[in-house]
């Protein structure tokens, strides 16, 4: 991973944007310090994805252990049921 001043960013963009464009990240610090990552559409959409699915897992967890027992027996088929009877509403 190659790190780049904001400075250069703004002098060279293209020239960064290339570097990324080629699959490698580029640090853009700013006084010293990281600040952005630039990087291909398509890994940044994939980081999202993978800390987006990490998310919902701990939310998941979570609600798990709120859930009272009963509502952690209830079969898929009983869960469908009563979603057929909702939409029929």
């Amino acid at each position: 991973m190659q790190t780049v001043t904001s400075g250069k960013v703004q002098a060279s963009f293209g020239e960064v944007a290339d570097i990324a464009k080629g699959g490698e990240p580029v640090t853009v610090t700013q006084y010293g310090r990281p600040t952005l990552l630039i990087m291909r559409y398509q890994d940044g959409m994939e980081a999202l994805r993978a800390a987006s699915a990490v998310r919902m897992g701990r939310w998941l967890e979570a609600r798990e252990k709120d859930a009272p027992q009963a509502a952690r027996e209830v079969s898929l088929e009983a869960l469908n049921a009563l979603i057929d009877e909702e939409r029929d509403k």
